[in-house]
This record gives structure tokens, sequence and C-alpha cells, in this order.
């Protein structure tokens, strides 16, 4: 494997396999430690190498061989695309890689079709087929997602050493689980009770413990990462995202009500003048209505765009504030004002482009957050030595402990994201 570094000669050599060791993670943190006690921290920047214009290139090329593959190219388009990225995505002057088999996503892609179909076509055939479908899928929703974040993270690495994904199956399901139910529900209770429909709306309840889900979700995700054998740990709760919904959705729900009692009040005061002045109101000013309509609407998107880049940024820096490795602290401080009129332009310029901005567009916001995030360290040379270290260690006393579990992430593990 060819390491993606500009610093050549500042690490030493590590093979694939020699990142993987059974040496324990407390001797990690030991060193990690007395490195931090002895010397002060210092700040490591991650950045982005790419450009928008070399991107566009893979994506149109993507795009095209997707479109005229039926779809079957996207797997292999995908791979590129995280290549790309990872190769540009920089930190301390090196680069990150990724190593993920276009086959095993494309048969990620065959099992998302199925699951598709079956919920979109076979769900609703009858009772029985529902109740076993939503049992299946219960059951296959943490798999899949444990196998996703195992697939992804094995396949990247950074100066030649694997990250990983320790999260356990059992944690998966009883974090996943909740999530599948909620968007499960509603689709079970239309099919087991189809004449009522204020059934239905009870089923839509669990929805509202979305704040909890999530946050576990981000709990499981970023306390099982880990580099090497760095372990990470996150100090998250089930209730760190709850005032950050509720702030947010009172907002938008307030406005909706303002402007939907607004919109009711001028078409009653229309509707109660006599029918002549009505008629010469709608002669004067009716071909108002569509621009104004339209103007109304762009603001709503406008303002539901906010709340929504606003939740984002909380949820991004909180995650990954909440996030470090031994010796290694993570400092994500991405601004929301900023972060919103980018959202703003990308989404300007790519409905002006007719979507051939997209991909320019996705190097910005890549780009705009690594730039606000840092790695604080006393010194990363030293712990990536340390992790070297180990990985020759455990080459040469043979001791590949974790080596044929992490082949399973390849070999069991997909990815369904497109």
């Amino acid at each position: 494997m060819q390491i993606q570094t500009e610093a050549t000669g500042m690490w030493p050599t590590a093979s694939d396999t020699q990142a993987v060791t059974t040496i324990p993670d407390h001797h990690s943190a030991a060193v990690a430690n007395t490195v931090a006690a002895t010397e002060q921290q210092t700040e490591y920047n991650l950045s982005f190498t790419g450009t928008g214009k070399e991107y566009f290139r893979i994506w149109i090329v993507n795009l095209c061989l997707s479109l005229a593959t039926l779809g079957i190219y996207s797997a292999w388009a995908k791979v590129r695309r995280l290549s790309y990225f990872d190769r540009n995505t920089q930190l301390n002057g090196a680069a990150f890689n990724f190593h993920g088999d276009p086959k095993i996503i494309f048969r990620g892609r065959v099992i998302a079709v199925i699951l598709l179909f079956c919920y979109h076509y076979l769900f609703s055939l009858s009772k029985t087929v529902a109740l076993s479908l939503f049992f299946i899928f219960l059951l296959g929703i943490p798999w899949i997602m444990r196998s996703a974040l195992r697939f992804r993270l094995r396949n990247t690495s950074y100066l030649g050493l694997r990250f990983q994904f320790h999260g356990a199956l059992s944690d998966a399901f009883k974090t996943y689980t909740p999530l599948g139910m909620m968007v499960l529900l509603p689709a079970l209770v239309g099919v087991l009770i189809p004449h009522r429909p204020t059934t239905l709306l009870y089923a839509f309840i669990p929805y509202l413990s979305w704040p909890w889900l999530h946050a576990r979700m981000r709990m499981y995700q970023h306390k099982e990462l880990a580099f090497a054998q760095l372990r990470s740990s996150c100090s998250l709760t089930k209730g760190s995202f709850f005032l950050s919904y509720f702030i947010i959705g009172l907002s938008l729900l307030v406005f909706a009500m303002l402007v939907g009692m607004g919109a009711a009040v001028f078409f009653a005061s229309l509707k109660n003048q006599a029918m002549s002045n009505y008629q010469i109101f709608m002669e004067t000013y009716g071909w108002l209505l569509v621009p104004v309509g339209f103007a109304v609407a762009v603001l709503a998107y406008a303002i539901l765009l906010s709340g929504s880049t606003l939740l984002q940024v909380k949820i991004w820096n909180k995650s990954w504030n909440a996030t470090s490795f031994p010796g290694v602290t993570i400092d994500s401080h991405l601004p929301y004002k900023a972060y919103y009129f980018l959202q703003m332009k990308n989404l300007f310029l790519t409905l002006l482009t007719l979507g051939l901005y997209r991909p320019f567009a996705v190097v910005n916001v890549y780009r705009f957050r690594l730039q606000h995030v840092t790695l604080k360290a006393a010194g990363l040379e030293q712990i990536l030595a340390s992790q070297y270290a180990q990985a020759a260690l455990a080459g040469k006393s043979g001791q590949v402990g974790q080596a044929s579990g992490e082949s399973s992430a390849d070999l069991f593990g997909f990815d369904l994201s497109w």
C-alpha cells in the first residue's frame, strides 16, 4: 500500500497488517499521557487540497457512467469519490487514504434495492407479510448499520495506520432498534389497521423521541472509534441534543403559525369585502399574488434552512468536542453565520446552474468544515511513533490478534449509503 503523504521520511514504514495488534490499550494511553505531561499541547489543523474543478470531472464521469449502467457503476463511483476526498484531506502534512472494495459496496447496493422493494411493494400485501418484514427489518437494521460503520472506518487510513470501529452488536441493537421501530411503525399500523386514519396519527408520536435517538446514535458512533490502538472516548449524554432540537423546532413552529395566521386573515378579509371591491382588488393587484407567494415561499425556505443549519452546526460541534483519543483532543468550532451563508450561496448557484454547481458546493462545505476542526496533542509525532512501535512489536511477536476480526469487517461488511 502506498502511504499518501507529502512529509516523506517523517514516519517509519508500516504495513496494513502491522497496524493490527492486541497490545493493551492502556499502553497507548500511558505513552500519550506521559507525552502530554512533559510537553505543551500543539494545535494541528486539518486541510483539504482538492478543488471543485477537479471534483467536477470525477462527479460528471461518475454520473454519466452510473446512468449508462443503470446504477451498477455507482459502487465504483463512490470509491472514486471517497478516495479523492480522503487523499486530499491532510493533517500535519500527511494525507488520509481510502481502500474500500467497490464489489462490497455494490453488494450493499443490491441489498438496499431488495429492502426498498420489500418495503414499498411487499409490505402492504398482507398483515402476515407486514409483520414478518417488520421483525426482519428490526433484526437486520442494527447489524447493517454496525457493518457499514466497520467497513467505512476499516478502509480509511492515515500514514498506513487503519481506523477501526469497535461497537458491539448488542449496543447496535440497543441504539438502532428503537430507530427502526419509529420509522417502520406508521407503515405497519397502516397495514394492520387500514380503516382507522386517526390511529395512524398516534404511530407518529414516537418521532418526538428523535432528539434522544439521535444522541444515542452519536454516542454509539463516537465512543467506539479507534485509530490503530488509540480508542476514543465520548462525553455525550442522551439529552445532549434535546435543548437544540426544542428551541429550533419551537422557533420554526411559531414562524409557521404566524405565516399561516397571516395568510388566513388576509384571505378572510378579502372574502368579507363586497364582491365589486374584491373584483377591483383582484384586477388591480391580482398579478402580485404570484411573485408575493414566491417571495414568501423563498423566505420560508430560507428560515427553514437557517434552523436546519443551526441544528447541524450545534450537533457537529457538540459531537466532536465531546470526542477525544488518548493524548489527543478535538476542537470543533464551526461558525453558524458563515456556514449558513455558504449553504445559501451553494443552494442559489446549484439552482441557477440546474445542478451543475453541485460538486463545487460539496467541496466548499467539506473544506469549510475541515477548516474549523483542530486537533490538540502534546507531540502528535510521538503518539504516531508509539503506534508504529506497537505495530512493529506485534509483527515480530506474531500477535496478530484482531486481524481475523477486522478481516471479517471486509468479508461481512457493506455500505448502503449512496
